[in-house]
């Protein structure tokens, strides 16, 4: 589905419904990079803790929204390189680490070059 046919969807089913028709899950089995380069949903599935990254967002993802959601019953750290993590507190995050059963979850936003703003935070830590 593209964005344009997300927009219409949204209309006619309201916005929640049409984000969830279009954004099934990507699946990340083991560690690894979350890519930044579109908008996604990730699911962290690792049968042990995952180590993932998130690099900064850059001038061309600006506006880019990611969500990071535990699938396992484990703690995976998803770190934002450089610190690019904010969530409201002074200065930068580096970590969010899931919580160690399925469900917790991370919403965040591309607000500038070199900034991920949180948008939500499900039972995770971010430090």
């Amino acid at each position: 589905m593209n964005t344009s046919e997300a927009g219409s969807l949204a209309g006619a089913v309201g916005s929640r419904a049409a984000l969830a028709l279009a954004q099934n899950p990507t699946t990340i089995p083991g560690d690894g990079a979350i890519p930044i380069d579109i908008d996604g949903t990730y699911l962290l599935t690792k049968g042990s803790a995952a180590a993932i990254t998130v690099a900064a967002p850059g001038a061309a993802n600006i506006g880019r929204k990611l969500v990071i959601m535990g699938g396992s019953d484990f703690a995976h750290v998803v770190t934002f390189t450089g610190s690019t993590l904010r969530d409201g507190t002074t200065g930068g995050s580096a970590a969010w680490t899931s919580a160690a059963f399925q469900g917790s979850s991370l919403t965040c936003q591309a607000v500038s070059a070199v900034l991920w703003n949180v948008i939500a935070n499900n039972l995770g830590v971010i430090a």
